[in-house]
Order: structure tokens, then C-alpha cells, then sequence
């Protein structure tokens, strides 16, 4: 009896430990994956504007080449931050953050798509990531995973391509 007297108190402290150890563990992971959601908004919300910027500054006298290079180094920023959040990478993966950010981009710049569904596509995205950043989404389904594993590996193809073909022409 006297032994237990003993034990069991030690054995509340040590229990308690790792059941704190494990919660600031948790609350530490929430918030690098908040931080990484909040990066990813900002990087996203400035190369929108400045993409919206350039475009208003090209239909009139305002344009110059320097801005844009600026545009070009803020989507090449954004794709950046997008690639290299680790407490988010698999969140975006399922999500297909990086393929519909991709597709948005390149659609609007060949003048596929005109501002209002730029601007539309856009909010839907950042909609999209407030809500992953609130709540984690569910693992796809294998046929989801599928796709989007194509469809990255053909924007690696576009995106080989086209740094080789512009290697090509400096050359």
C-alpha cells in the first residue's frame, strides 16, 4: 500500500507530461501550418494585383517593360511560396492548389480567360485555401490522386519545355 502511495503519483506526473508534451506538440503544428496558409495567401494576393496592375498599366501609356519583369518575378515568387510550404505540401497535393493556381495564370496571360473570370478564378482558389486552412480536407479518392499526379507531371513537361526552348533562343 505504502508503494503505491509512491508510484501513483509519479505515475500522474509522467502522464501528464506527455499529455502536455503531445498538446503543445499539436498547437506548435496548427500554427506552422496557419503561418504556411498565410504565406501562401499573401504570395497568391500579391501576384493577383500585380498581374491585374500590369494589365490595366498595358492598356494605357503607363506601361513599361520593368513592371513587367516585377509581374513575372512575383508569379515566379508565388509558385515558389505554393511549392515550398512543408506543413501544407500534402493539403495543396489533394487539393490541387498548384494546378488550378497553374492553370489560372497561364490561361488569363494567353488571354484565353479576360479579367472577370481571372478575378473569379481567383477568388474561388483563395476561398478554397481559407477553408483548407480551417479545415484540412479529406484524402482524395486513388482515381483523384491519379489525375492530379498527371497533371503536375504535364506541368513539369510545359514547364521543361519551355525553359529549354528559351535556352535555345539566348543560345
Amino acid at each position: 500500500m505504502v508503494l503505491w502511495g509512491v508510484i501513483a503519483p509519479l505515475l500522474a506526473i509522467l502522464v501528464g507530461h506527455q499529455l502536455s508534451r503531445s498538446w503543445q506538440r499539436e498547437q506548435w503544428f496548427r500554427d506552422k501550418r496557419y503561418e504556411d496558409y498565410q504565406a501562401v495567401l499573401s504570395a497568391l494576393v500579391a501576384a493577383f494585383m500585380a498581374i491585374v496592375r500590369v494589365d490595366m498599366a498595358s492598356l494605357t501609356s503607363l506601361f513599361t517593360p520593368e513592371m513587367l519583369q516585377e509581374v513575372e518575378a512575383i508569379k515566379a515568387d508565388s509558385f515558389r511560396v505554393l511549392r515550398d510550404r512543408i506543413f501544407i505540401a500534402e493539403e495543396h497535393n489533394f487539393g490541387g492548389i498548384l494546378v488550378e493556381w497553374d492553370t489560372t495564370v497561364t490561361n488569363y496571360a494567353k488571354h484565353a480567360i479576360d479579367q472577370r473570370i481571372f478575378a473569379g478564378r481567383f477568388s474561388e482558389l483563395n476561398d478554397k485555401l481559407v477553408r483548407m486552412a480551417l479545415n484540412p480536407p479529406k484524402h482524395p479518392g486513388r482515381l483523384k490522386l491519379w489525375w492530379m499526379s498527371r497533371e503536375l507531371r504535364k506541368l513539369g513537361r510545359e514547364n521543361l519545355s519551355n525553359a529549354n526552348r528559351s535556352s535555345r533562343m539566348k543560345g
